[in-house]
């Protein structure tokens, strides 16, 4: 148990300039507009020849080349340790929230608008405790309103104190919280919707959000430069983008891209980001279970490589899938389950008595265990 708890922080010692701003190659006039510059011409050198020369040997040996290039200039991203203790999150909702509503009831808040409605405290997250390593891949199970997307935007810093939620615990970033530090740098959040700017295109989309945290590939050092120029165009070909890359992305108004190709978009436009802790909603939905494989295969190998780390939030992930990840975090009504190595989950609950039986997908059976059913 001493290791899930957090190492003591001393006040008197200086937080690393490398995490209070982890945006190494800044942004400088990205809007600039200079004769005939334009997103498209600004790119329009990149060569099919020059990624399959990247990529020669494979998606591992284009990691490990990065790799080397990022310390030989002292530009390597840091690659943190998430501790996260008695983690819990309330929400104030109405009491009569689920109740059927009567022709009275609707009268009586026409009528007396002054009476306040009465509140009663949601518990999404209940206190948790656990550690994310470096260079790891995580997979959450959990049923739908579990509390998962909760959790991972709390991990991301997306959930705020306020007179209507509370935040519980304390989250710790090799040592440091999250107001010390730049979490839109370090961590990276796949979220459900896919929000986009629907009159770009999915190549425009990817070089926008890539300019957005690493700056212009000329802004970058020398040595950077040739693999930041074609960063989005290996991220196109490990989505299996490529022949819709010049589509407009579009949306309910505007024809474009399939609903599948645009989950696509949305996990590779924080892909292209290249944070160092990678959270990712539910990002199997619109997938083929062949599509899901092969992008959580290059999320773990740029794991192995690189050392970040990766929390996966999927629904129903196949046997192949599961076996990719080291560790399986469970959530039950806000409450953790089971947070371990996924090699012993199932000697875990069997223990507790439940068997996983034979020819039955170990996934499918873990979530009927926590379902009630």
């Amino acid at each position: 148990m001493s290791l899930l708890q957090p190492e003591a922080n001393d006040s008197d010692e200086q937080v690393p300039q490398v995490y209070r701003s982890l945006n190494f190659r800044s942004l400088q006039d990205p809007y600039s507009n200079r004769d005939g510059d334009t997103m498209a011409s600004r790119y329009s050198t990149l060569r099919a020849e020059n990624l399959d020369t990247m990529l020669n040997g494979g998606l591992e040996k284009f990691y490990k080349k990065y790799n080397h290039l990022s310390r030989k200039i002292n530009l390597q991203l840091p690659t943190p340790e998430v501790r996260f203790e008695n983690l819990s999150f309330a929400v104030q909702v109405p009491a009569t929230v689920g109740d059927y509503g009567t022709v009275g009831s609707h009268l009586g808040k026409i009528f007396t608008p002054w009476q306040k409605v009465p509140m009663k405290t949601k518990h999404a997250l209940h206190p948790m405790t656990g550690i994310i390593k470096p260079g790891s891949m995580t997979l959450i199970l959990a049923n739908p309103g579990a509390g998962k997307s909760t959790f991972l935007k709390a991990l991301a810093g997306k959930l705020q104190n306020n007179s209507k939620t509370e935040i519980g615990g304390e989250i710790l970033y090799s040592g440091l919280r999250g107001d010390e530090i730049d979490l839109i740098k370090l961590t990276g959040l796949v979220d459900q919707t896919d929000n986009h700017i629907p009159t770009l295109t999915v190549r425009e989309t990817f070089k926008f959000a890539d300019m957005c945290v690493n700056g212009r590939p000329e802004d970058q050092p020398e040595e950077m430069r040739d693999i930041a120029a074609l960063r989005t165009e290996l991220f196109l070909q490990i989505l299996g983008l490529e022949n819709c890359a010049d589509t407009v992305v579009g949306d309910a108004l505007l024809r474009g891209v399939s609903g599948g190709e645009r989950k696509r978009v949305t996990v590779g436009e924080v892909l292209v980001g290249g944070q160092s802790l990678f959270l990712c909603d539910e990002i199997s939905t619109g997938l083929d279970s062949a599509a899901t494989f092969d992008i959580i295969k290059s999320m773990r190998t740029w794991c192995k490589t690189l050392g970040g780390s990766s929390i996966v939030a999927l629904l129903q992930p196949t046997p192949e899938v599961v076996e990719m990840f080291d560790d399986i975090l469970m959530i039950h009504e806000g409450h953790m389950v089971y947070h371990g190595p996924r090699t012993e989950i199932l000697d875990y609950f069997e223990k507790l008595g439940f068997t996983c039986p034979p020819r039955v997908d170990p996934a499918d059976f873990l979530i009927e265990v926590t379902s009630g059913r």
